[in-house]
C-alpha cells in the first residue's frame, strides 16, 4: 500500500478520536455523574493526547489538532495541500468520538438533566451541555447566572484561550525539535506534551474549559447541537462559539511565530556552537 493524503488524514481522525474519546468523555463523566474531579479529567486528557500521537504519529506527524495542523503549514514548511484532509480527518474523529460519548450515556444525562431541572436546549442547560462543548465561565464552578458571566468576559474567554494554546504549541514545537538536544529521547515526546495538556487544563479549566483545541470543541458542539441542546451549541449562551476555534488558531499562530521567528535560533546556536564557559582554556 503506498502512502496517501487519504491515510494519513485517516490517522488523524484515528488520533484526534481517541483524544476526544478519553479527554471530553472525561468531563462528561465529571459533570454527567460526578464521578471524577479535575485532576483526573486532566490526566484523561493527557491519556488521550499521549494515545493519539502514538497511534497517528508515525503516519501523519500526529497533529490531532488543527491549530497545530495550521501552525506547521505556516511557521515550518507543511504541505498546504495537507491542511484541509488533516482538518477535515480531525473534526470527524472528534464528531464520531462524541456521538459515542452521547449514545452511550444518553440516559445518563437525561437522568442528570431531570434532576437538575435542565430543560435541554433552554438558558441554563449548557450546564448539562459542558459534557460535550465548552463555555466560560466554566459552568460547573461558576453557574449558569448573567451574574456569572461577568466573571469572565468574551475578551478574556479569547485571551485565556489564545494564551494556553500558545504554551501547547510552543511546547510541541520544543518538545520536537531536532536543536533541542535536551528534549526527550526514545519517542517520549508526545508522553510529555501530554502532560503539559494536563497542566493547562487543570490550570485553566475554571476560566473556560481549556479547549486549545478547535476540533476538540467545534466537533462535539455540533453533536451537542443534534442532540437537542441547539441554540445552547450555536450560537451558545453568549454567542460565543466562535472563541474555542479562532482563539486557539490565533494561539497557535503566535506561538509558531515567536519559536520559528527567535527561540529556534537559539537552539540552533547552542546545538552547533560550545558554550562560551566551555571555550575558555
Amino acid at each position: 500500500m503506498q502512502r496517501s493524503i487519504l491515510l494519513e488524514a485517516i490517522a488523524e481522525g484515528i488520533g484526534t478520536f481517541i483524544l476526544v474519546l478519553f479527554g471530553v468523555g472525561s468531563v462528561a463523566v465529571s459533570v454527567w455523574t460526578g464521578g471524577l474531579t479535575l485532576w483526573p479529567v486532566s490526566l484523561m486528557f493527557a491519556l488521550g493526547v499521549t494515545l493519539g500521537v502514538y497511534a497517528s504519529g508515525k503516519i501523519s506527524g500526529g497533529h490531532i489538532n488543527p491549530a497545530v495542523t495550521l501552525t506547521m503549514a505556516v511557521f515550518t514548511g507543511f504541505p498546504w495541500s495537507k491542511v484541509g484532509p488533516y482538518i477535515l480527518g480531525q473534526f470527524l474523529g472528534a464528531v464520531l468520538a462524541a456521538v459515542a460519548i452521547y449514545l452511550f450515556y444518553a440516559g445518563i444525562v437525561a437522568h442528570f438533566e431531570q434532576g437538575a431541572n435542565l430543560i435541554r436546549g433552554e438558558a441554563g442547560s449548557q450546564l448539562s451541555a459542558m459534557g460535550l462543548a465548552t463555555y466560560a465561565p466554566n459552568p460547573a464552578f461558576s453557574g449558569t447566572t448573567a451574574e456569572a458571566f461577568q466573571q469572565v468576559s468574551l475578551l478574556k474567554w479569547f485571551m485565556s484561550e489564545a494564551f494556553t494554546t500558545a504554551i501547547l504549541v510552543f511546547g510541541v514545537l520544543y518538545l520536537t525539535d531536532q536543536h533541542n538536544t535536551s528534549a526527550p529521547t526514545a519517542n517520549l515526546a508526545p508522553f510529555f506534551i501530554g502532560l503539559l495538556v494536563a497542566a493547562l487544563v487543570a490550570y485553566e479549566a475554571p476560566i473556560s474549559m481549556t479547549a486549545m483545541n478547535p476540533a476538540r470543541d467545534l466537533g462535539p458542539r455540533v453533536v451537542a447541537y443534534i442532540f437537542g441542546w441547539g441554540d445552547m451549541a450555536f450560537p451558545g449562551p453568549r454567542g460565543g462559539w466562535w472563541i474555542p476555534t479562532i482563539a486557539s488558531c490565533a494561539g497557535g499562530m503566535i506561538a509558531g511565530a515567536f519559536y520559528r521567528g527567535f527561540y529556534r535560533q537559539v537552539f540552533k546556536i547552542y546545538d552547533t556552537e560550545a558554550p562560551e564557559w566551555e571555550k575558555k582554556p
